[in-house]
Parts: C-alpha cells; structure tokens; sequence
C-alpha cells in the first residue's frame, strides 16, 4: 500500500510539474498590455510600438503595434527622415498605408532588432497613441 501511495504522489507531483511548465512557457508569450509599450528598433531603420512578449526568445511577438510614417512619403516605407512631417499609424486597419493587410500582431527575429527600449507614459509617441485612441 505504502509503495502504491508513493507512486501516486510522485504521478502527480510529475503530471502538476509538467502542467505548470507548460503554463509558464505560454504566459511567457503573452504581452503585458497593462505594463509599459516598448519601442522595436530594427537594424534597417524601422521602429514600431507595442506591447513586447517572449523578449528572450529568438521570436519576439509585438501587439497593438504603431509604426512611423513619413507624411509625404510616396514610397510608403516607414523610414522617417529628419525635417518632415511623420504620421503614426496603427498596424492592420487597412487603408492606402496597408498594401499587406496585416493583423494587429508582429513576430520578429531576433536577429532583426538592433535594440528594445522600455518607453515612458508621457513619451510623445504614448500622447499621440492616446490621442488616437481618444478619437475612436
């Protein structure tokens, strides 16, 4: 009895491991909406603005995700220059800016982000970000 008992426990003692590992590793993909956004830097010059998870992994999910676009731009790539005007725009609402139809979620190689910063409440690109959400 006391070695069927034994087994028992350890079953479930290995089946709660596996289950909480499986747990952890799932949340780990899950971005925080309710903590700061980050700004994705990537090595060919495009910055985009979200909601950051799995920032360990080779795969770097972003949500709820902004770009920066050159105002005047007739070429349509998020590559701002200095000295003009530049427009935020919300990645996946369709529209002229969005020839691929995108989803509001991006996963990124990590191999292209040259750096993440952890963006502030009062940065211009959270007020202008508000703001948009303000207007819907």
């Amino acid at each position: 009895m006391n070695k069927r008992l034994f087994g028992t426990v350890l079953g479930l003692i290995v089946v709660i491991a596996v289950l909480w590992s499986g747990y952890s590793s799932w949340q780990s993909r899950q971005p925080n909406t309710s903590g700061p956004r980050q700004a994705i830097f990537l090595g060919d010059g495009q910055t985009y603005f979200g909601y950051a998870s799995s920032l360990q992994n080779q795969i770097v999910t972003l949500v709820d995700v902004y770009y920066l676009l050159p105002a005047s731009s007739t070429d349509k790539t998020p590559i701002p220059t200095t000295a003009q005007k530049i427009d935020l725009i919300k990645l996946g609402l369709g529209g002229e800016n969005d020839l691929v139809g995108a989803t509001d979620r991006m996963e990124i190689n990590r191999d292209a982000i040259k750096y993440i910063e952890v963006m502030k409440d009062d940065s211009q690109v959270n007020q202008k970000i508000k703001e948009y959400l303000n207007k819907k």
